[in-house]
């Protein structure tokens, strides 16, 4: 192991033993892209000597968490993804609900400040109508990082983040405030937010539905399969694994997958 390697390794286990998050298993270019700019912008160029500002300088653990954990989301990012949500996984899912309790129960995992759980929960408003209060739904958002998470409880966003919903969806589920848009307690409500750790944290069971786009990219193919086996283990018989646009179940994980869509990355757990 070169030096360089064995430095950013050592670097990863004092940020996971002092605050616990755990990056050991990332995908070490995008370790190193990222660090790249905390160094440059503290003036040092050695892993080691950046471990010393963070024993002397503790705020930066929060601009260094800002880097490493990249929030990019929206309402209803990638179409083709939602449209095949809204036209073929929640018909068959409240199809199958209607059976069976009408229960619903989804997983939105790495959430960020909330816009992907929010964007389902609007898509089973809209599909369910008036008759959603007869249903048992729970969705659980998640992510590792806490401020996000807050951001995301609030449930409030800019005139530039809602740009992606619909203009009739806004007006029903969303109330206008000064220069933002705060979502209505009921739609609020739909979703439960949470801290969770994919790397080390086990996954939420009886799922009928995982939706987790553009996180495994960050992880190395150990990591990811093992995050895919616990989508796996988590979702009931033919539940619906939604991931992003680089991201398919590969090696030993494959085979636990049927592929729906492959545009939109919609697997079936077999």
């Amino acid at each position: 192991m070169s030096d360089g390697r064995k430095e950013l390794h050592i670097l990863m286990e004092k940020i996971y033993r002092e605050r616990g998050l755990d990056f050991r298993e990332y995908k070490e270019t995008t370790l190193t892209r990222r660090l790249c700019r905390r160094l440059g912008a503290r003036g040092v160029k050695t892993y080691d000597d950046y471990a010393r500002i963070l024993d002397h300088c503790p705020v930066e653990y929060d601009k260094l968490f800002n880097d490493l954990l990249i929030n990019v989301t929206s309402f209803f990012r990638d179409e083709v993804a939602f449209g095949t949500l809204r036209n073929v996984v929640l018909p068959a899912l409240i199809s199958r609900g209607a059976g069976k309790g009408q229960c619903l129960r989804i997983w939105s995992a790495g959430c960020a400040t909330g816009e992907e759980p929010y964007s389902v929960a609007l898509l089973l408003l809209e599909t369910l109508g008036q008759i959603i209060s007869q249903w048992n739904i729970t969705i659980h958002a998640t992510d590792i990082d806490v401020e996000a998470l807050n951001r995301a409880r609030n449930g409030v966003f800019t005139a530039k983040e809602v740009t992606g919903i619909q203009p009739a969806w806004l007006d029903r589920y969303f109330v206008p405030k000064g220069n933002n848009f705060h979502a209505t307690q009921a739609f609020k409500q739909l979703v439960a937010f949470g801290e969770h750790n994919l790397v080390c944290d086990p996954p939420f069971y009886d799922l009928d539905l995982a939706v987790c786009r553009n996180v495994l990219i960050y992880f190395n193919p150990a990591l990811q399969n093992r995050v895919l086996k616990g989508f796996h283990d988590g979702l009931r018989k033919e539940g619906f694994l939604l991931l992003g646009k680089s991201e398919t179940p590969m090696g030993e994980t494959a085979a636990l997958f049927s592929c729906i869509d492959i545009k939109a990355k919609l697997f079936q757990k077999k």
